[in-house]
């Protein structure tokens, strides 16, 4: 009885210690085809004390996988090639699909919170 109850206790326990954030669906570099950086600054000091957020309004809204990724390329294009940037400007990027696209990631400085 007492393994049934520890067994049980333990089962409540994983159950609950989900997070909302377990169900978001991540897409990495590879996955949307992102170019490589042309280089990386590192992130030198953890924790970070604040986040930045950033809207963009164009190119227009994404409702799907295949536009999403389009949408998240050609923001790719214009930080890199009209804005002259080492890489796409955000750390990630939500699509109305509900996924989030890895931009520069974790641990690089991104274009709109230098230093």
């Amino acid at each position: 009885m007492t393994k049934i109850l520890l067994v049980s206790l333990w089962f409540i326990i994983a159950v609950k210690t989900q997070s909302p954030c377990d169900e978001v669906s991540f897409v990495n570099r590879a996955g949307w085809g992102a170019r490589e950086p042309t280089s990386i600054t590192n992130l030198t000091r953890k924790p970070l004390s604040f986040y930045v957020i950033h809207h963009t309004y164009s190119p227009p809204n994404c409702y799907d996988d295949a536009s999403c990724i389009q949408r998240v390329k050609s923001i790719q294009n214009y930080h890199q090639l009209d804005r002259g940037w080492v890489d796409i400007g955000y750390h990630f990027l939500v699509g109305e699909n509900g996924k989030v696209y890895e931009g520069r990631g974790w641990n690089r400085q991104a274009a709109h919170s230098p230093g």
